[in-house]
């Protein structure tokens, strides 16, 4: 464009000369350079603020929409709309991961130790260490499958134990609730909820739940809703760890968990059902007597 190459030239000749050559007002240069430096200007607090969204995009582990990422601006105030995160990721490649679903167990027999479902979805729990929810899932790796149980308090969504082993079986579902109840010091008139899988409805699982005094809940046959929460755990943790990469070792399995369950689910992730707070800030937030 004429403007442009007056602009580039700026420097070797006079501007009214330029203008006069090439036939256009000196006035409509100015006013162009005027606009061009508001341009540059937005240009350049975009690029600010993109590289702020790629540091929260890169410490969610690239799990983080725009929609999230708005709740951690929020905070600060910056004055972003959602909008304008979601444009500026688009125009920068910043999407977030997605994942595929499987569910390959090997058959085993039950006991048939069921119980009744006591939570009915009722996943709002306004105490901690009052109802816990447990369930199993798979991570595939090299050395075959990999199955991880978990136990989360339904209060704050912390996941307060959790085991890993090449077997699904009891053992590791009593696992992970020894875990759990390690961490929380054995906590009083507890409920265990889980879905209706061979583990949790083993003796041997009753009878760990009998001598710790735990009262037990079950889904109703063939409903994950009623278990729902657990099941969005293993979905998101899916997503956001274990599907991303090839696991050779044990160990490298073990890392990453703990890395996703340790440091990042517990205490940074940001939850929309705990008022975009991590669980372990709205449980502190809780305990210090402070409304969400």
């Amino acid at each position: 464009m004429k403007y442009e190459a007056i602009h580039r030239y700026r420097s070797e000749h006079r501007v009214v000369k330029m203008c006069k050559a090439l036939g256009i007002r000196e006035s409509g240069y100015y006013q162009w350079n005027k606009r061009e430096e508001k341009r540059n200007a937005r240009a350049l607090k975009d690029f600010g603020l993109i590289l702020r969204i790629e540091k929260v995009f890169n410490e969610s582990k690239e799990t983080y929409g725009a929609r999230r990422i708005f709740k951690v601006f929020k905070k600060e105030e910056t004055g972003l709309s959602a909008y304008k995160i979601r444009r500026l990721m688009r125009e920068s490649g910043l999407y977030p991961v997605t994942s595929k679903k499987f569910t390959p167990y090997p058959e085993a027999k039950s006991d048939g130790r069921y119980s009744d479902n006591l939570v009915k979805q009722e996943f709002k729990v306004t105490e901690p260490d009052k109802v816990w929810a447990g369930d199993i899932t798979y991570i595939k790796s090299t050395l075959g499958w990999v199955y991880l149980s978990v136990v989360i308090d339904l209060f704050n969504r912390e996941v307060v134990g959790y085991s890993i082993s090449k077997n699904p079986n009891t053992e590791l579902a009593k696992r992970a609730l020894g875990n759990a109840l390690a961490s929380r010091n054995k906590p009083v008139k507890l409920t265990f909820h889980s879905d209706r899988g061979v583990q949790y409805s083993s003796n041997g699982y009753h009878e760990f739940l009998s001598e710790n005094d735990i009262i037990s809940s079950m889904s109703k046959p063939g409903c994950p809703y009623d278990n729902s929460c657990v099941e969005s755990f293993f979905a998101t943790t899916k997503r956001e760890c274990l599907n991303r990469r090839r696991y050779d070792t044990m160990e490298e399995i073990e890392n990453d968990i703990f890395e996703y369950i340790q440091i990042f689910y517990n205490r940074k992730r940001i939850h929309s059902t705990l008022g975009y707070m991590s669980p372990v800030d709205y449980r502190r937030m809780k305990e210090g007597g402070i409304s969400a």
